[in-house]
C-alpha cells in the first residue's frame, strides 16, 4: 500500500474501516448452538491448578528486606574467608618449600666445604714437610689476660723479608708486617699492615724505636711481642717469607691483575739494579711474580702508606683468585713451603688451614696502622719516623679485628670510595 500522498495514499481509508462491519455472517457462525455451560474448559485434567505467580501486591516493594542483606554479606563474608584460608594454606606450603631448598642446598654447600678441606688435610702433610719451624716463645713483656682475644679469630702474622742466605734472623729486619685475620665469627678475612717505621716502645730492646727494627734482640718472635705489647691483640703466631717465596706464591695463581700507573710503571723499570731488571707498563696487566714483587717494593714516589696499600692490594689478588677455585690453595701451599718459616705447629697449621678454607670464600677488608688520624711525622735521632697515638690505635685495631661486621666494613669502604 502506498505510504504518502504523492503515492495515492488515502487518509479517508482509515475512517472508513473504523466502521466496517465485523459481525461473523449467519452461515459461518459455527458456534452458534451451543451453550456457555458446553464450553470445554482449558485444563482437561482433573489436578488442581496452582496459582504460583506473585501477586500485585509483591511487586510493590522491589528493595531486599535487612535480613535479606544480612544473610547476603554473610555469604559473602564465609566465600571470602575460605578463600583466604585456601590462599594462606598455599603460601605456607610454597614457603614451607622454599625453606627446605635453603636446607638442602646449605647442606649440600656445608658437606662440599667439608669434603674439600678433608681432602686438603689428606694433602696437606707433604706441604706440612717441607716447611721450616721455629720454637714458639710466649710473650714475657705482656699477660696473656691484658691481650685480646676470641675462639673464633686467628691472628697470624706475615713477615716479609729480604734475607740473605745465611744472614741472622736478628739482622733481618722485615720488609712487610701483615697481620691476617681468620674472622669465623663474621665469616671474612681481615688483613692490616703496619708500617714499619711506626715509633713504638719495643719491649726486647727496652726502648723506643721503629717497629721493623723489634727483630733486634728476640728475631721476628721480637715483632710479634711488639705488636702484642703495643696494640693488644693476641697474636696465635707468625709465618715468615721472602722474595723467592713471594714470586712462586703468585706464579702458581697464573699472575695476578693489577693496575699500574704511569709513576710506578717509570719506577720500575727506570731503575733496573732497584727492582730486578723489570719492566712495568702503565695500565691494567697480570704480572708475574717478578713483576709483582717490583711492584710491591715500590716506595720512592710516595710514602710508606701507599705501599703497603701495594702490598695488601696484590695479597688481595691472590687470595680472590684462589677462592675460585679451592684447589688453588693446596697449589700455593705446595709452591711456597720451601721457603716458609713459622712457629706454629703442624696441628696449629692444619687449623689455620680449616679456617682459611671457610672463611676466604667470604669477604677481604684491608686496613693499615697507624689509623687515619692518629699519626704524624716526627724526627728521632734526625731519622724521620711515624709518631702515634697508642691508645686510640690500639682501641681502632681491636675494635676492626673483633667487633666490626662483614656489613660494617663494606659500608665504610663504599664511604671511602665516595671521597
Amino acid at each position: 500500500m502506498p505510504r504518502f500522498d504523492n503515492e495515492g495514499f488515502n487518509p479517508q481509508q482509515r475512517i472508513n474501516n473504523d466502521n466496517r462491519d465485523r459481525s461473523v455472517p449467519e452461515n459461518e457462525n459455527y458456534y452458534k448452538d451451543i451453550t456457555p455451560d458446553e464450553y470445554i474448559p482449558i485444563h482437561s485434567s482433573s489436578a488442581e491448578i496452582i496459582d504460583n505467580q506473585p501477586k500485585y501486591g509483591a511487586y510493590n516493594n522491589p528493595y531486599p528486606s535487612q535480613e535479606e542483606l544480612r544473610e547476603q554479606r554473610e555469604r559473602e563474608e564465609y566465600f571470602k574467608m575460605r578463600a583466604n584460608q585456601r590462599n594462606e594454606k598455599k603460601q605456607l606450603s610454597q614457603a614451607k618449600k622454599k625453606v627446605n631448598n635453603k636446607k638442602k642446598k646449605k647442606t649440600i654447600i656445608i658437606a662440599v666445604i667439608l669434603a674439600i678441606l678433608l681432602l686438603l688435610i689428606g694433602m696437606v702433610e707433604g706441604v706440612l714437610a717441607k716447611m721450616n719451624y721455629d720454637e714458639h716463645t710466649d710473650n714475657k713483656y705482656v699477660a696473656a689476660a691484658d691481650l685480646q682475644d676470641s675462639a673464633m679469630v686467628k691472628n697470624i702474622l706475615l713477615l716479609g723479608v729480604d734475607a740473605r742466605k745465611n744472614q741472622k734472623k736478628e739482622t733481618s729486619r722485615p720488609d712487610t708486617m701483615m697481620l691476617i685475620s681468620l674472622d669465623m665469627k663474621h665469616h671474612c678475612i681481615k688483613m692490616t699492615s703496619f708500617l714499619r717505621d711506626t715509633w713504638v716502645y719495643v719491649p726486647s730492646l727496652e726502648h723506643e724505636q721503629r717497629l721493623n727494627a723489634s727483630t733486634g734482640k728476640d728475631g721476628y718472635s721480637g715483632v710479634v711481642d711488639a705488636i702484642e705489647y703495643n696494640f693488644g691483640v693476641d697474636i696465635d703466631g707468625y709465618i715468615v717469607t721472602n722474595f723467592e717465596m713471594f714470586q712462586s706464591l703468585v706464579d702458581s695463581v697464573g699472575g695476578v691483575e693489577i693496575n699500574v700507573t704511569k709513576k710506578e710503571a717509570a719506577e720500575v723499570t727506570n731503575h733496573k739494579g732497584r727492582y730486578g731488571n723489570v719492566k712495568l707498563k702503565a695500565g691494567t696487566h697480570t704480572l708475574n711474580g717478578k713483576q709483582a714483587l717490583a711492584y710491591c717494593r715500590i716506595r720512592k714516589i710516595d710514602t710508606d702508606f701507599n705501599r703497603t696499600m701495594r702490598q695488601r692490594t696484590v695479597m688481595t689478588a691472590i687470595l680472590n683468585k684462589a677462592k675460585k677455585n679451592p684447589f688453588r690453595l693446596y697449589k700455593m701451599a705446595n709452591a711456597s713451603a720451601e721457603y716458609i718459616e713459622t712457629d706454629l705447629t703442624k696441628s696449629q697449621l692444619k687449623g689455620v688451614a680449616a679456617m682459611a678454607g671457610i672463611c676466604v670464600s667470604g669477604d677481604m677488608f684491608q686496613e693499615k696502622v697507624p689509623f687515619e688520624g692518629t699519626w704524624e711525622y716526627a724526627n728521632k735521632g734526625g731519622a724521620s719516623v711515624i709518631a702515634i697515638n697508642k691508645e686510640k690505635n690500639k682501641e681502632l685495631l681491636i675494635d676492626y679485628i673483633y667487633n666490626k661486621t662483614a656489613r660494617q666494613l663494606k659500608a665504610e669502604q663504599e664511604e671511602e670510595n665516595k671521597k
